[in-house]
């Protein structure tokens, strides 16, 4: 009988350990289920505070390999969130700027330090525009990397307007030709090229001769145009290499780099003297400009930009003062 009653006794012990650990999972599981709603409750506090932002705000997950984008992104490429969640937005990133952003964001994974970077990313509809991108690589406890989180703004009109100031730095707004800025840049390149490489180097400096008295008889606005078509008739006189500038009013500058010989150079001012005299008609209005030109070289008469300049110049005053178009040598 004692071996009997032992034996319903550890029964019975086991019995109870087993109730015990029943218990113990039946609380775990209970835990589990308050953990797992408090996370999803969590999780729908977030895509709330997400959506609401004025901002653009995404998550990546290296676990699952799947990304998060608030509306506002999404509203902002056109796409839904099972285009983007696999590594879709990366399709939709600038090929030009594609390599720069992978390596950055694998650079702050292995720095652990937060990334910005500027790219273009395309929308829906094929049309790229700029955002700035700033983000932080995610660990674990146990220092194990788990993805990124961030949040962008978009800034295609921050660009566009720093895009035009540069442009405005460096060009003419009337006529889009390179102003002084851009051709004093430009002389100084090709005289270096040209020391280099033993080139001539010419600078022709063209003064439009009739300007005044169009501009002052019909108006600001055929004065323009005459800027203009004078412009593009100058551009049409020499190569794609050499360099039209409008100094100021209605003088223009024009580089010619890489000169074989003299020859050359008088061919490219026999052009320029023949399309300025033809006659520009705007509106009924025909009127005739024509032009003086005054020409140096480098090195023959100067060696650097400012005298190139004063004694193209000093040329061109010469060939006006004798009151018709032509152009003239230095030497």
């Amino acid at each position: 009988m004692r071996d009997e009653d032992k034996t319903k006794e550890q029964l019975i012990g086991e019995l109870c350990v087993l109730r015990a650990r029943l218990s113990a999972m039946q609380l775990e599981a209970v835990e589990c289920n308050e953990m797992e709603a408090h996370l999803v409750e969590i999780e729908g506090r977030f895509r709330i505070m997400a959506d609401s932002a004025p901002v653009f705000i995404w998550m990546s997950d290296a676990v699952t390999g799947r990304n998060y984008f608030n509306k506002v992104w999404l509203d902002y490429t056109g796409k839904g969130l099972d285009e983007e969640a696999n590594d879709g937005w990366l399709k939709g990133v600038h090929p030009d700027d594609y390599h720069r952003c992978r390596d950055i964001c694998s650079a702050s994974h292995q720095r652990r330090e937060q990334f910005r970077l500027e790219y273009r990313l395309r929308r829906k509809d094929g049309v790229y525009r700029w955002i700035l991108d700033t983000g932080n690589p995610r660990f674990t406890s146990d220092n194990k990397f788990i993805g990124f989180i961030g949040s962008c703004v978009g800034i295609t009109e921050k660009k566009e307007a720093e895009e035009r100031l540069k442009y405005i730095a460096h060009f003419d707004i009337l006529t889009g030709l390179p102003n002084r800025t851009l051709f004093f840049d430009r002389l100084e390149q090709a005289i270096v090229q040209a020391k280099r490489y033993s080139y001539l180097v010419a600078l022709l400096y063209v003064d439009l001769n009739r300007f005044k008295h169009v501009n002052d008889k019909y108006g600001h606005q055929i004065g323009d145009l005459v800027l203009k078509e004078s412009a593009t008739r100058l551009g049409s006189c020499v190569r794609d290499a050499d360099t039209v500038a409008r100094i100021g009013g209605d003088e223009f500058n024009v580089i010619l780099s890489r000169v074989g010989e003299k020859n050359d150079v008088q061919h490219i001012a026999e052009k320029i003297i023949a399309a300025m005299n033809r006659p520009f008609c705007f509106d009924g209005i025909e009127c005739s400009i024509g032009a003086s030109i005054g020409i140096s070289l480098y090195p023959h008469d100067a060696c650097d930009t400012d005298m190139l300049i004063k004694k193209a110049d000093s040329v061109m005053y010469q060939v006006k003062a004798l009151g018709r178009s032509d152009f003239m040598f230095c030497s």
